[in-house]
């Protein structure tokens, strides 16, 4: 196994590619660069188990995106949406999945198509997993009783999409997700590390599927997709209330009650959270100054977004570039 940091590369890579890279205990790291995009891929890889993470910014609304490819290896995915709108086709699926910040799934398509679709300018962030099915046998065959049904579908190559679109992603999780980025240790022990992580994650994620509906009706469901929608479409500046109340058709009470139940934070706890993740992200990948990352995301003053940004992540954005 490698110790040294492998050598970055200048494009994002195609898939070929990424398959020939041996197993590495430091990330593998790709740039682009472009008038209209720009873009960082990375990647780590260590016994049987891939962890990438994929940011893009496009930065005209001409401009459209997609990528397609066949998923010809035997790959469980985990995948986590940080950011952005992404409209995914799978062959096996006949409606649209879209990823929208805080969806995630479980999946398995060996053999199928798929193509992703970049919707708007801005940013878009995905976190994955990737698992052999040898190593996912390996670790839940017999001794997985919840998910006995998925273990059976990989013995068999039987393609399957989990999702529960109205219920994203909890802030435990998301700190697991950085956890793959940030933790210190090497070799054998970061290996072990990585394994722990990933069937902590995926345990998580399926308490979260076998919750019940947390709304009755679907049609409150997609009024409160539509008030997120609404809500984050311009950072600068959000609706009260009670205008998105009106826009999406839901009284004052419902929309506060189903966005805590669905999203698991206020309406506007929800939005501060979002619009501090979009800087943290320009802080991380982007030239742009912080009086510009603030301004862009909305807050009046630069230092009530220092202030802000600080209380949500415990350091200054400036520190974050250090």
């Amino acid at each position: 196994m490698r110790e040294e940091p492998p050598e970055k590369q200048p494009d994002f890579p195609g898939f070929d590619h990424l398959r020939g890279l041996p197993d590495s205990a430091t990330p593998y790291n790709f740039f682009v660069s472009l008038p209209e995009v720009t873009g960082h891929y990375r990647l780590l890889k260590m016994n049987g188990l891939a962890v990438s993470d994929g940011y893009m910014e496009l930065k005209s609304q001409r401009l459209s995106v997609h990528m397609e490819h066949i998923n010809d290896l035997p790959l469980i995915e985990m995948n986590f949406s940080l950011e952005g709108n992404i409209r995914q086709k799978l062959g096996f699926v006949q409606d649209d999945v879209m990823y929208t910040k805080g969806y995630h799934n479980i999946m398995y398509n060996q053999g199928e198509w798929e193509r992703n679709q970049f919707l708007h300018c801005g940013i878009h962030n995905t976190f994955t997993i990737n698992i052999h099915a040898e190593r996912f046998l390996q670790l839940f065959y017999g001794h997985s009783f919840p998910m006995d049904e998925l273990v059976e579908k990989v013995v068999k190559g039987t393609p399957f999409l989990v999702q529960r679109p109205g219920i994203t992603f909890t802030p435990q999780m998301g700190a697991i997700i950085q956890s793959f980025w940030n933790t210190p240790l090497t070799g054998g022990l970061k290996s072990l590390f990585m394994e722990t992580k990933m069937m902590e994650l995926l345990l998580l994620q399926w308490e979260l599927f076998l919750q019940p509906t947390p709304c009755k009706a679907q049609y409150d469901l997609e009024k409160l997709e539509l008030a997120k929608e609404i809500l984050l479409k311009d950072m600068q500046h959000p609706p009260s209330l009670t205008q998105l109340a009106r826009l999406c058709g839901l009284n004052e009470f419902k929309l506060k009650k189903g966005f805590k139940e669905v999203y698991h934070n206020t309406v506007f706890g929800y939005f501060a959270s979002v619009r501090l993740e979009q800087a943290r992200q320009l802080v991380l990948h982007t030239g742009k100054t912080l009086s510009e990352i603030a301004y862009e995301t909305g807050f009046s003053h630069p230092q009530h977004f220092q202030r802000a940004f600080k209380q949500q992540f415990g350091m200054a954005p400036g520190q974050l570039r250090k």
